[in-house]
């Protein structure tokens, strides 16, 4: 979202990280309300469970999820526009990479 953001809403690099954050906790939000309701009343899953969600893992993804997002935005904010737009470039192209299996291919272990 956040190339999109802030190449056709013509959104501030800062603002689109910070719009971008608030839309994954709503996602975030739906993904997890989606798995409660289809693992309820499912047998056989690791207790403590609620329908497909693990209660400690859930928890400590959520508590580590919140503490590295403060330091995320206040990083993000410390950073001039122009220096976080590379670093957003990079990270972005690095994923792609990652995701169509380059460092794979080329047996690299990144």
């Amino acid at each position: 979202m956040v190339p999109v953001m802030v190449l056709a809403l013509k959104f501030k690099m800062h603002q689109a990280v910070g719009t971008s954050t608030a839309m994954m906790i709503l996602t975030s939000l739906g993904g997890l309300i989606g798995y409660i309701v289809n693992g309820l009343g499912v047998v056989g899953i690791p207790s403590p469970h609620v329908g497909y969600v693990h209660i400690w893992s859930w928890l400590c993804l959520a508590a580590t999820s919140v503490a590295m997002a403060q330091v995320g935005a206040r990083t993000a904010h410390k950073l001039p526009a122009k220096q976080l737009r590379w670093i957003f470039i990079a990270v972005m192209f690095y994923m792609g990479l990652k995701m169509i299996g380059v460092f794979d291919w080329l047996h690299l272990p990144i």
